[in-house]
């Protein structure tokens, strides 16, 4: 092999490693597609890994293979949100799978196969389980905390006792849902102020009962983002939410039109390093 060959297969390596950390500095925020469910990857600055739910049982191989491309080996938070199996059905092999400090759910108890599965591979793994509920606080890293906003109670409803929270990162607040209904976010609005949240993860999958004209309205969003599957028999997101979210010139991307959604921050805008098709 001749010397300039080697120097450039060198120089492409060199270029390559330099690449894959070019947005490490950055919050970086990752909808997995996962079909019909939610799965988020918060990556901090600080090389903190946060995943918010795991999608259902057939999930597990998508969130694993995308995981380990970004080079996700410890997840230092998983946030289940509620005990709907499309949010919590592949979070058990997660957990068997990766390392993992420690686990929020909300204060509830659950008899379904899916929630069992979790609570066992838990226990296997000597995890404790943490709850969350209104007004509690958490902070991950220098300029990130969480302020869960919601549920306040348990209720008979899952949707219902979803964790709702602001996940805050210096001047940008990030707010996820869960799948709360509207109900919910009426509490919300009336217990906080949340006009101008920079980014939205859509309740439900876009679903009708939630993201009610009062809400997007008080909260504004610049960004929505709505996970769910390709041509889903649900019909989501439905055709009300979008044209709310259109009402309040909401930039919308989903899952089903584009995959997996990437968003980087430096705590003053976000950003995307690919042109996604918007709604």
């Amino acid at each position: 092999m001749s010397k300039n060959i080697k120097l450039i297969i060198i120089l492409i390596f060199i270029l390559s490693l330099s690449g894959c950390n070019k947005y490490d500095n950055f919050l970086s925020i990752h909808m997995i597609d996962v079909g019909q469910g939610d799965c988020i990857l918060i990556k901090t600055p600080q090389k903190k890994n946060i995943l918010i739910d795991g999608g259902d049982e057939d999930a597990y191989k998508i969130i694993s293979s995308y995981l380990k491309w970004n080079k996700v080996k410890n997840l230092d938070i998983i946030i289940a949100t509620h005990f709907d199996k499309d949010h919590i059905g592949s979070l058990d092999n997660v957990i068997d799978n990766f390392n993992v400090k420690k686990v929020y759910t909300p204060n509830q108890k659950d008899n379904s196969e899916h929630y069992n599965n979790l609570l066992n591979s838990c226990r296997n793994k000597n995890i404790e389980i943490y709850n969350l509920q209104r007004d509690d606080k958490l902070n991950i890293d220098k300029d990130i905390s969480i302020h869960v906003l919601s549920p306040s109670y348990i209720q008979d409803n899952n949707n219902s006792n979803s964790i709702v929270f602001n996940f805050k990162f210096k001047d940008m607040d990030f707010l996820f849902t869960g799948d709360c209904e509207e109900e919910n976010e009426k509490q919300i609005i009336s217990s906080y102020n949340l006009k101008d949240v920079d980014f939205l993860k859509v309740a439900h999958h876009g679903s009708s009962s939630s993201s009610s004209n009062e809400f997007i309205k008080e909260t504004r969003p610049s960004i929505a983002a709505i996970s769910c599957g390709y041509k889903n028999n649900y019909g989501h997101p439905h055709k009300s939410t979008i044209d709310t979210l259109k009402e309040y010139n909401v930039n919308i991307f989903r899952t089903d039109i584009n995959g997996d959604l990437v968003f980087y921050s430096d705590g003053s805008k976000i950003f995307t390093t690919k042109k996604y098709k918007s709604n």
